[in-house]
């Protein structure tokens, strides 16, 4: 008994923050974009806004809630507890569930496509920068896509190949080789694991941002904007296949448009300016809230285990 109604509470306290904390992130996310930042370091910021619901509740309920429980909490199998935790409890464990069903269905569709997709495919002779490309000649591959997440690879359908010229196709493939280092598709199967209502206009600024900050790593000079807008204009004219599945990042995504104005406005010294926040950057503060945490270990504990005290009531 003591150690279902741990995990009761444990599980009510999960839920309740990291609804508190989606709310919030729901609401307040916006204000990044007032950030004057490099499109790579504010993706960054967006990608950990949005999991940091999910990870702030599970790493708070292992660190305080649980221990507050185990040493604080008399082990009398007599104390009842109200039908609003165990309601509570439930709803985590929907969720949780929730969450693994997401990732499950997107990795399985996702698979089953793009297996569609490689039905007599082969390896396309580029550069030896490139990762591995597989070559698709049906037509109803898509034109320029990422595909998978353990092992991702870049399909290219016949259109593609026959409509660039070597130039597009090579920054073409720049732009989703900078899509697989970011490891762009964990990102979005992620996101399937975190669910909340609201969210979605947060993914898709994610996504979008995430867009522009793999064209900023593919270009290097103005010759290269130029190749890649050409290449997106090009595309976007091609007839458009089925959706893509979750765990994939199509080249013709996003606002078109105005990737296409960004690229042939492009200049090295403008690309310059924006401010580079870097992730060494948060070391310090994280030293210094772990430090705090070290000091008032005790005391947060014992706050921990009278609210805990109060949701089971």
């Amino acid at each position: 008994m003591f150690v279902l109604r741990g995990i009761a509470v444990s599980l009510t306290f999960f839920v309740l923050l990291y609804c508190l904390l989606s709310a919030l992130v729901a609401v307040g996310w916006r204000s990044l974009r007032l950030l004057h930042a490099r499109e790579k370091s504010l993706a960054g910021l967006l990608f950990a806004l949005r999991v940091l619901p999910l990870a702030a509740s599970v790493v708070i309920t292992f660190a305080f809630v649980v221990p507050s429980f185990q040493l604080l909490e008399p082990r009398s199998i007599d104390e009842g507890m109200g039908a609003m935790p165990l309601a509570l409890g439930v709803c985590a464990l929907l969720l949780i569930a929730c969450g693994c069903f997401r990732v499950i269905t997107a990795q399985t569709k996702t698979f089953r496509v793009v297996a569609r997709w490689l039905e007599g495919a082969h390896p396309l002779d580029v550069d030896a920068g490139t990762p591995t490309v597989t070559f698709r000649s049906q037509r109803e591959a898509p034109p320029l896509m990422l595909v998978g997440v353990r092992k991702p690879r870049v399909l290219v359908s016949e259109s593609t190949v026959a409509l660039l010229s070597h130039d597009e196709l090579h920054i073409a493939l720049k732009h989703e080789l900078a899509h697989m280092q970011s490891r762009d598709n964990l990102k979005k199967l992620v996101f399937r694991f975190c669910p909340f209502p609201g969210m979605a206009k947060l993914e898709s600024a994610w996504s979008q941002t995430a867009e522009l900050a793999a064209d900023d790593a593919a270009v290097s000079n103005l010759e290269d904007a130029v190749d890649l807008a050409a290449a997106l204009v090009k595309l976007s004219r091609l007839l458009p296949v089925e959706a893509a599945p979750v765990c994939t990042v199509g080249f013709v995504t996003g606002s078109i448009s105005a990737r296409v104005a960004r690229l042939l406005a492009w200049d090295e010294a403008g690309k310059a300016q924006p401010i580079r926040i870097c992730q060494w950057y948060v070391i310090p503060p994280v030293l210094v809230a772990l430090l705090c945490i070290f000091v008032t270990y005790g005391p947060v504990l014992a706050l921990t285990h009278v609210v805990t005290e109060w949701l089971v009531r």
